[in-house]
């Protein structure tokens, strides 16, 4: 099963178009290691899961699966955001609305997280780096104030 799940791996990373720098990243974060061959059975499986959800929700892939999906497995493929990443946003547009920030594109938004967390788009952030996002926008929305 091992070499189905890095093939899959591998597959996902393509429809998901993953800089090689990004996809190991991506594993990194996920399990603390670099390499899929690296991994256990069940930390492909946790990979594999993981960037399958990534592609449904970027509409690369479809939420149909031939292996059965647990409950908690269904809800994470069909949600289209975490309740940090939505915070991210509401804190984005809102610094927009104070007329702190200009461009509202989500290029935008991944390019100023990406020097902050140095992780190309919010989607690939662990909760550890939305949360130093989170407090970021906050602190510059405490400045942006100041000069209003």
């Amino acid at each position: 099963m091992t070499a189905n799940h890095i093939a899959a791996i591998h597959a996902l990373k393509g429809k998901l178009q993953l800089t090689e720098e990004d996809y190991r990243a991506l594993l990194c974060n996920l399990t603390g290691k670099t390499s899929s061959k690296a991994m256990s059975e069940a930390q492909q499986n946790q990979v594999r899961d993981h960037m399958h959800n990534l592609a449904v929700r970027m509409g690369v892939a479809n939420a149909t699966r031939s292996r059965p999906m647990s409950g908690q497995q269904f809800d994470q493929a069909k949600r289209q955001a975490s309740p940090r990443e939505r915070k991210v946003w509401a804190l984005w547009m809102q610094l927009h609305r104070d007329g702190v920030v200009k461009d509202t594109r989500r290029k935008a938004l991944d390019a100023w997280g990406e020097r902050q967390v140095g992780v190309s788009s919010l989607r690939f952030c662990t909760a550890a780096q939305l949360d130093t996002l989170i407090e970021a926008l906050k602190a510059w929305q405490e400045r942006g104030h100041g000069h209003g």
